[in-house]
């Protein structure tokens, strides 16, 4: 029985009759401490039994982990010094190959941790690598001839070599498969030791870097070998029960007897100090129709890959860090009847379960298949997968981003945009009406920054949002069981939320680059005042206005949009340049700093150098201001208001909103958008409300209105004087609106 204890999960393989629960074996141990000394720990096999098999568990089973204690050997030239091993792995020494070696960094020597007769922790001798020795010639090495002992030793050499896997080749990757697979084919029954060391290899093969796995690679004819061997490996017949675990992989195998032996389970838990991540359990239940009418035993294998990185796939790209078990399940002498894998997903923060696919790898096609499998998920959220062959299973799942959808617009913003979009509108229409009457250069840029504006805000306050909000998936919960294509969906992009960035993205740089030829014309205007502009001045600044905008949107688009990564570009959150990766980090890369703050910034740069020396004259030089001391400085002021407000300056605070403290980045986004909201009617008070013609038409027009009329009646009243004695008086009333009048004569 080949017997070696984990350090990182617990490998349950239960046995049952006719439903009921037989037998269970737990192999497994936990590690803690730093010299040689014993932990005991009880645990139950609770929880995922009763949601498989709904059978009821009455045991618990206790467990030893070991430890090695650091250790020195001086049977050779070269002291060698030993860190901590946990029985059942091995440890490599701090000593390295030299510098002037092909194998430069690599461990001089390993010596395994195991345990005696008594239960008590021992160290092998150590096994020696030749420095200048390479995988390829070991792998040539392995021939026909081959005696078992040099196999163990090349099996050795092997696993030394490959001890630091971040180092590993493509063609280390292969060479390191081929000695492990002969390894495993080559002798009838592997021993104990050179199964250990066999596992070990292959663990510390999945390990290497993802991109040596690359399907571009030569090596699937090389890993699909090697995971047909260890299938082989555990049904192994050499002993009734054998186990290695090793951090990435996990081999087992049950012998049962040909009586009422129903089915096998095997389960996969989290140990209590895992370092393997092995954060979920993973089940898979083999049930049987019936065993062989022979008198031979039925075997049950059991191995479970850490990651899927001997099975790429051509379909299914992984784009997130997420490690994907698999787990292989096989059945000698013994008619199958099912094959159920019960998994729990894995809980990552930002992202939700959108779909999965219960898979197998299909060795023909050289990749995954859903052929003769189903999918389920119960009411514990678990993922289940019922198939009815045994081959290698995995549980392929697609996860869609969490986004956090931007709120509805509050108060401020659809006040302030909507004042300015009303004061644009007028500032519009009045500057086109007196274009004739008021004959100024400044008139065409000016109208230009207000329509840019207006779309602007007309954009912001219909568009902004993203339709995608409103939208609910219950994917996760189909039962159809199709191939997946990626780990991760791209949100579906309708094309209006693409739409509304690249317009809000051509707006704003256009009304950006209208302030600057507004400042080009602001400054020949009042700098060189006797200069005359170049031929065909107009048409050159239509040109640079809007073509310029257009030319920066184009390249933004072709470089980072793509159908089916539209958030290359855009931001799914709200419909707006892309600025962060995916851990919610400034991106350098995405187009929210080449595309639009870096070319804002050249515009503020150069209307900032205009503005000083447009104030610089009309603060100093310009005499017109000065008709009294209290109005020429109140002019000047608001005269250096209009320009800085029609040349943006006010958007240097979006850039102070980039600070990374918070309460600072807050106070700053207030202040920015009230300021950057009101625009447009900034730019109407100063530009047109303060205007003397503006006023005298806001005049006329007022007066131009009839007030109502009111009708009014008049009537004339006429008294009769009466003479007496000594007095005579006369009275006579006029009614009117204006006034009544009385006459008297004493």
């Amino acid at each position: 029985m080949v017997t070696t204890q984990a350090l990182n999960a617990h490998i349950v393989a239960v046995l049952w009759n006719d439903m009921k629960l037989g037998t269970g074996v737990l192999l497994t141990g936990n590690a803690r401490g730093t010299e040689a000394h014993r932990v005991n720990a009880r645990g139950a096999i609770h929880g995922a039994l009763p949601q498989c098999l709904h059978a009821p568990v009455h045991s618990t089973s206790v467990f030893t982990a070991y430890f090695c204690k650091s250790s020195t050997d001086n049977s050779t030239p070269v002291l060698l010094s030993f860190n901590t091993i946990l029985i059942g792995f091995s440890g490599y020494s701090n000593e390295k190959c030299e510098q002037e070696t092909a194998n430069v960094g690599i461990p001089k020597a390993a010596r395994s941790c195991s345990e005696n007769g008594t239960g008590d922790p021992v160290l092998s001798l150590p096994n020696f690598v030749n420095c200048s020795q390479n995988l390829i010639n070991l792998a040539e090495q392995i021939t026909d001839n081959v005696t078992e002992e040099r196999l163990l030793e090349i099996a050795k050499e092997s696993q030394i070599l490959t001890s630091q896997p971040e180092k590993l080749t493509a063609d280390n990757i292969t060479s390191a498969a081929e000695i492990v697979s002969k390894i495993l084919t080559t002798t009838a029954n592997v021993t104990e030791q050179a199964a250990v060391v066999a596992v070990t290899t292959v663990s510390q093969l999945l390990d290497a870097r993802d991109a040596e796995f690359s399907t571009d690679n030569n090596i699937n004819n090389v890993t699909q070998s090697l995971t047909k061997s260890l299938e082989a490996l555990s049904l192994d017949k050499g002993s009734n029960e054998t186990q290695v675990v090793q951090p990435n992989l996990a081999v087992q195998s049950v012998r049962v007897d040909s009586g009422s032996t129903k089915g096998v389970q095997f389960t996969a838990t989290r140990g209590r100090f895992d370092h393997l991540h092995l954060s979920n359990p993973v089940v898979l239940v083999l049930t049987l129709a019936a065993l062989s009418s022979t008198e031979e035993a039925g075997q049950f294998g059991f191995v479970l890959y850490q990651n899927d990185k001997f099975f790429k796939s051509k379909i299914y790209r992984s784009t997130m860090n997420i490690s994907r078990r698999v787990i292989s399940g096989s059945v000698a002498n013994g008619e199958l009847n099912s094959v159920d894998l019960l998994f729990n997903p894995t809980k990552s923060d930002g992202v939700k379960l959108y779909d999965h696919a219960c898979v197998f790898w299909d060795y023909k096609k050289d990749d995954w298949s859903t052929e003769n499998c189903s999918k389920s998920i119960d009411e514990h959220n678990n993922l289940r997968c019922h198939c009815n062959h045994t081959t290698n299973f995995a549980v392929l799942m697609t996860f869609k981003n969490n986004y956090t959808y931007s709120e509805p617009l509050d108060w401020i913003t659809y006040m302030g945009c909507g004042l300015s979009g009303a004061g644009l509108c007028v500032t519009i229409l009045y500057h086109v009406l007196t274009r004739k009457s008021r004959k100024t250069r400044s008139t065409m840029p000016l109208l230009s920054i207000c329509l840019c504006m207006l779309i602007v805000n007309i954009l912001f306050i219909t568009g902004i949002g993203n339709p995608n909000a409103d939208e609910v998936s219950e994917r996760s919960n189909s039962s159809e069981n199709t191939l997946l294509s990626s780990d991760l969906l791209p949100p579906p992009d309708k094309g209006s939320c693409t739409a509304v960035t690249a317009l809000l993205h051509y707006f704003l740089l256009g009304t950006f680059a209208w302030t600057s030829l507004y400042a080009v014309q602001m400054y020949m205007s009042l700098v060189h005042v006797f200069s005359q502009p170049p031929q065909h001045f107009s048409m050159i600044i239509i040109g640079i206005g809007w073509g310029l905008p257009a030319v920066v949107v184009a390249i933004t688009l072709g470089a980072t949009y793509r159908v089916n990564n539209p958030l290359n570009y855009r931001q799914e959150e709200f419909c707006w340049l892309a600025a962060l990766d995916r851990e919610g980090n400034f991106d350098i890369t995405k187009p929210m700093l080449w595309g639009f703050l870096l070319p804002v910034a050249i515009v503020l740069i150069f209307n900032g150098v205009i503005f000083v020396s447009v104030m610089a004259c009309v603060l100093f030089k310009n005499t017109a201001l000065t008709s009294t001391k209290r109005q020429s400085y109140l002019k000047k002021l608001i005269s250096s208001i209009s320009v800085a407000v029609v040349l943006g300056i006010t958007w240097v605070l979006g850039y102070l909103m980039l600070i990374d403290h918070d309460e600072t980045r807050l106070v700053f986004s207030y202040i920015f958008c009230i300021i950057n909201t009101t625009q447009g009617l900034q730019i109407f008070i100063l530009f047109t409300a303060r205007d003397s013609v503006f006023q005298k038409k806001m005049k006329d027009i007022v007066n131009s209105i009839s007030p109502p009329e009111l009708y009014l009646h008049s009537e004339t009243f006429m008294l009769k004087t009466e003479q007496q004695d000594y007095v005579s008086e006369s009275y006579k009333q006029f009614e009117s609106f204006s006034s009544t009048t009385y006459t008297s004569t004493v």
